[in-house]
C-alpha cells in the first residue's frame, strides 16, 4: 500500500509540473478570450477576425429648419401650405422615423492592450421611413425613406464573463445620410455627408474555435444635416445631430 501510495503521488506531482510548465511557456499573452473559443485541448491564438450583422433599429427624431430661396420666383407656388401663414426663413419641420433595419460588417484585429481590446473597420446601412411632418405647425402627409452609410473605426474592450466575452467600445468615422421621396408631394433626392460617430456594447458566444455569435446595442450619432428640394429652393437643417438606437446580432470568424 506504501508503495502505492508513493507512485500515485509521484504522478500528481509530474502532472502539476507539466501543467505549470505549460502555462509557463504559453508566454505572457497567453489569454482565454472571444479570439480563440474555449477548446479542447489548447485553445488557438488568432490574430484578425471577419463579423457581419444585421438588426433592429429604433428610429429616431428629427428637428429641422427650413428656408425658401426667395430669389427664385416660384417659392410660393411650390410652398405647400399658405406662404402668408409662415416665416419662410425659418421654418421648422419635425419628424419621427419609423422603426427599420441596420446591417453591417468589416474586419478586425485582436490586441492585449488593456488586457484584452479589439479594433475594427467597419461599414453599415441603415434604413427608416416616415409617413407624415409638422410643417410649421401644420400636419402634413410625407412619404420619406432616410438611409445612412457609415464607415467607422472602433475600439472594443473586452471583459471576460465566464465562457462569454462582453465588451465596451466606441467608433469614429464619416456617413452619408440621403433623404428621399416627398413631403406633400415635395420632392427630395439629397444626401448629406459629416462626421459621425457611435458606442457600442455587447455579449459574444463562442461556438467553435473560430466561430462566435454576438448580440449588440449601437448607439449613433451624426453631424448637422441639410437636405435640399428637387427644384432647389428650399433647404432644410437639422437642429441638433439626429441620434439612432439598434440592437444587433451577428457572427465572426477569426483567422
Amino acid at each position: 500500500m506504501e508503495m502505492l501510495n508513493n507512485r500515485l503521488l509521484t504522478v500528481v506531482i509530474a502532472s502539476a509540473m507539466a501543467a505549470i510548465s505549460t502555462s509557463a511557456f504559453a508566454g505572457p499573452g497567453f489569454r482565454f478570450s472571444s479570439k480563440a473559443p474555449i477548446s479542447t485541448p489548447k485553445p488557438k491564438q488568432h490574430n484578425g477576425y471577419f463579423f457581419g450583422y444585421g438588426g433592429h433599429d429604433f428610429g429616431s427624431s428629427y428637428n429641422t429648419v427650413g428656408a425658401f430661396d426667395q430669389t427664385d420666383p416660384d417659392w410660393v407656388l411650390n410652398c405647400p401650405v399658405d406662404p402668408l401663414l409662415i416665416d419662410p426663413n425659418n421654418v421648422p419641420i419635425d419628424f419621427s422615423l419609423d422603426e427599420g433595419w441596420t446591417a453591417g460588417g468589416g474586419v478586425g484585429t485582436y490586441s492585449e492592450l488593456f488586457g484584452g481590446s479589439r479594433f475594427e473597420l467597419e461599414g453599415s446601412y441603415t434604413s427608416n421611413d416616415a409617413s407624415g411632418v409638422i410643417y410649421s405647425g401644420f400636419a402634413l402627409p410625407a412619404n420619406i425613406n432616410m438611409t445612412t452609410k457609415a464607415a467607422m473605426v472602433n475600439m472594443l474592450k473586452e471583459v471576460p464573463m465566464g465562457r462569454l466575452t462582453g465588451y465596451v467600445g466606441a467608433g469614429a468615422g464619416y456617413a452619408w445620410t440621403t433623404m428621399d421621396g416627398d413631403i406633400d408631394t415635395i420632392l427630395y433626392s439629397s444626401t448629406d455627408s459629416g462626421f459621425a460617430w457611435q458606442l457600442i456594447a455587447g455579449v459574444d458566444i463562442p461556438i467553435t474555435e473560430r466561430l462566435a455569435l454576438f448580440t449588440q446595442y449601437r448607439y449613433m450619432v451624426l453631424s448637422e444635416l441639410t437636405h435640399v428640394t428637387d427644384f432647389g429652393d428650399f433647404r432644410q437643417t437639422t437642429t441638433d445631430d439626429p441620434a439612432s438606437h439598434a440592437v444587433v446580432f451577428g457572427a465572426r470568424v477569426s483567422f
